[in-house]
């Protein structure tokens, strides 16, 4: 789901979505690689970015940035909400802040099992 205005500065583009952790991203016995959280933290940065002018505009940028913080371990098989949201803008940089977050749980850390932040550049326009 995309929400945006595609004003530049009002920061308010967001999208959500959903994420299945298979057995593919399985580290440990029944856990999933920290690398699997973070590869899709960079996958909905970079969307974000893409969603800002308005409209859905794939790969009309570059992810030059991810900083992701692993906060609760995710079991294989588990299906979690994704959510990244546009926080600031200046010319062609585009930050966002991104949550993966356990929707069966009441809103609070418990539910957070990754946070990110991350740096969209978008293309030069001609």
């Amino acid at each position: 789901r995309f929400n945006g205005d595609g004003e530049e500065n009002k920061c308010s583009t967001t999208l959500t979505g959903i994420v299945h952790f298979t057995k593919n991203a399985e580290s440990h016995p029944k856990h999933c690689h920290g690398g699997s959280m973070t590869s899709i933290m960079d996958d909905v940065i970079g969307w974000t970015g893409f969603c800002v002018s308005g409209e859905v505009k794939p790969w009309s940028g570059y992810t030059v940035q991810v900083n992701t913080t692993l906060k609760k371990i995710v079991k294989v098989g588990m299906i979690l909400k994704i959510v990244g949201k546009v926080v600031k803008i200046e010319r062609r940089k585009v930050w966002v802040e991104a949550v993966l977050i356990d929707p069966q749980c009441e809103e609070g850390d418990d539910s957070i099992h990754a946070k990110a932040e991350g740096l969209v550049i978008l293309k030069k326009t001609e």
